[in-house]
């Protein structure tokens, strides 16, 4: 079976520590100031994740038993919950974050659920695939929520983990520009990240 490099945005603790982990205090629900992971100890990232990993230990499961209206969920830069719903909020599922004590964001008529939001960033990573270029770095491709409803993200995979090579990122900009998907969705580059080291894709799968 051959492997793609998709990605979740649903594993919202691992991107926190991409684009800086903000630290909750003990007695409020409210977010202090961002600070970068780079300026926090393994040990202050644990304990800052703790009230992220236990309002979706607690509402994710109830988000599930409604897949038909349940579109997206990931954690904001301010580490707060951001959950949309295909069209109306499930009764439920706001209970489930009232009982967490911390608030969330509710966001309505996405227009798709999240099956269907995966399906579409397969569907694309999958088209790419075909007609890659078997010397250039496969993308990383997935739902982003966090980019915009209903956007599907991609990032740039480069040898090096940079975008200061001339050519690195101009080529796979380029094939990734040319893409296209179906409404409600649509594509974009993530350019606050590159990573590195890239496989090249005629590697990938082996």
């Amino acid at each position: 079976m051959k492997k793609r490099a998709y990605y979740a945005v649903g594993l919202a603790l691992t991107a926190l520590t991409m684009t800086g982990c903000a630290t909750a205090s003990a007695g409020s629900v409210e977010p202090t100031a961002t600070s970068t992971a780079d300026s926090l100890t393994t040990a202050e990232i644990e304990r800052a994740a703790i009230p992220s990993m236990e309002f979706a230990s607690a509402v994710v499961p109830v988000l599930e038993s409604f897949p038909d209206d349940f579109a997206f969920f990931y954690f904001d830069s301010d580490v707060q919950p951001i959950i949309g719903f295909t069209k109306n909020a499930v009764p439920a599922v706001v209970d489930a974050v009232a009982a967490t004590g911390q608030r969330a964001h509710i966001i309505e008529d996405a227009g798709f659920t999240d099956a269907e939001y995966t399906a579409a960033a397969e569907q694309l990573a999958d088209g790419l695939y075909a007609t890659w270029p078997r010397d250039v770095p496969f993308p990383m491709i997935g739902a982003r929520p966090d980019l915009g409803v209903g956007v599907i993200g991609v990032i740039i995979v480069t040898e090096d983990g940079t975008s200061d090579v001339p050519g690195s990122i101009q080529k796979p900009t380029r094939l990734i520009d040319e893409a296209d998907v179906e409404s409600p969705f649509s594509i974009e580059i993530d350019d606050l990240h590159v990573f590195g080291p890239g496989t090249a894709a005629s590697q990938i799968g082996r």
